[in-house]
């Protein structure tokens, strides 16, 4: 045990060997590669005196009227040795002045002087007794007096610097991404006050309908039930009474389910959708055998009422083609709440469609033209395709289309 407990502690030790070179061979490249990217931005023989510009004035036509500071350093540096500025404007000109062309090396081997503005700028560090031309086409080179030399551009204006370009880069796309924004966010208000005008209408039709037609036939077949009451066993006229009561009470039932459908739903929560789709089979009685199943993925979250029906309408309409068709195995319904989109995806194994067909034609051989119109009605996206032995509905609706606006802080914050 004790053995092993050495060899564990060997094991232990050699690993924080292991990783502390690892971490000292990586911080040694760090350093060489900013060594070497320091290197490159200096102008140094090795060994030998070199200058340096490390203030650089802002680039300009040049002109007398425009001064500004430039500032830089020398190393191994002789005796008496001197900084000669040029500025370039067309040619180089000495600076600042002719009769004074000289800047003296301060004693921690730093410079600093005056400078006409110009769009190049060059520093020249010279022996005692080098006289520099006045104006030059060219710069001067080593020798002659001359030890080195420097040469810069200078900086260009605020609003052509790589910070400003990329700031007003910026700034442009958050004002399109703002102005799309907007213009989603007021496509979908215009959506929304489209369906609260269409639920309003259709609340007040409900209504009229539940107050009128469906209270009068009501009334009349309670009526036309006392009277049947009245009448003997043995009546002629009582069978067929008795028939138009039956009618009756069938009308009174389709119009309740009528009522149904027009009133909105209050109160039910968003698991209406997926509880309307679970119980289509049911409203097309026993005589239908075709297998439904209905997925929800994602959290579910309440869903506007316009839309909701909308997309029950659409499925039921796929359904009840598919059961037309008798051709139809099973119908598959997803529901995937995301935070952007509702998606719902209806998989019908009822109508094969050929490879060769083209999809608007697929579309009117299954019956799906009206599917297309609704959802064209809610602002959704509908891609009809064939898959497999039958067809692939995806209906993709807009998150701040479909879903009822939520009251929570973070919600609110994030949008």
């Amino acid at each position: 045990m004790a053995s092993l407990g050495r060899h564990g502690i060997r094991k232990s030790g050699f690993k924080d060997f292991v990783i502390r070179q690892l971490i000292s061979s990586r911080l040694a490249q760090l350093a060489m590669c900013c060594l070497l990217f320091a290197s490159c931005g200096v102008r140094r023989p090795e060994g030998g005196p070199y200058i340096d510009v490390t203030r650089v004035p802002p680039a300009d036509e040049g002109g007398p009227d425009k001064v500004d500071v430039i500032e830089g350093r020398v190393d191994n540096a002789g005796a008496g040795w001197q900084v000669v500025l040029f500025a370039r404007s067309g040619a180089w000109y000495v600076q600042p002045f002719a009769d004074l062309p000289f800047t003296q090396i301060q004693s921690n081997s730093r410079w600093r002087s005056t400078t006409h503005l110009g769009t190049e700028y060059a520093a020249v560090l010279v022996e005692p007794g080098y006289r520099p031309p006045p104006v030059t086409d060219s710069l001067p080179v080593k020798g002659g007096g001359v030890i080195a030399i420097a040469v810069v551009k200078g900086e260009p204006i605020f609003w052509l610097r790589w910070w400003f370009l990329l700031l007003c880069a910026l700034a442009s796309l958050s004002a399109f991404s703002a102005f799309y924004s907007y213009r989603v966010h007021r496509s979908a208000r215009q959506l929304k006050v489209r369906f609260e005008e269409r639920l309003a209408e259709r609340t007040r039709i409900a209504q009229e309908f539940h107050d009128t037609l469906l209270q009068g036939v009501i009334g009349a077949s309670m009526q036309l039930d006392t009277a049947l009451d009245q009448l003997p066993d043995d009546s002629e006229a009582k069978p067929s009474l008795e028939h138009v009561l039956q009618v009756m009470r069938q009308v009174i039932d389709d119009g309740g389910n009528a009522l149904q459908r027009l009133s909105p739903s209050g109160g039910s929560g968003f698991l209406d959708l997926e509880k309307a789709f679970s119980r289509i089979t049911q409203e097309f009685g026993d005589a239908d055998q075709t297998a439904l199943r209905v997925i929800v993925e994602g959290r579910q979250r309440p869903v506007h009422p316009i839309i909701r029906d909308e997309i029950y309408r659409i499925g039921r309409e796929v359904l009840d083609n598919a059961r037309r068709r008798r051709g139809a195995k099973g119908i598959e319904i997803e529901l995937r709440y995301k935070a952007k989109h509702l998606r719902v995806i209806i998989r019908d194994t009822g109508c094969a469609a050929d490879s060769q067909v083209l999809p608007s034609n697929h579309e009117k051989e299954c019956g799906l033209s009206g599917v297309r119109e609704r959802a064209q009605a809610i602002g959704a996206r509908l891609t009809v395709l064939p898959a497999g032995t039958g067809t692939e509905i995806e209906l993709i609706i807009p998150g701040n289309v479909a879903f009822q606006p939520s009251r929570s802080f973070l919600r609110w914050l994030a949008r």
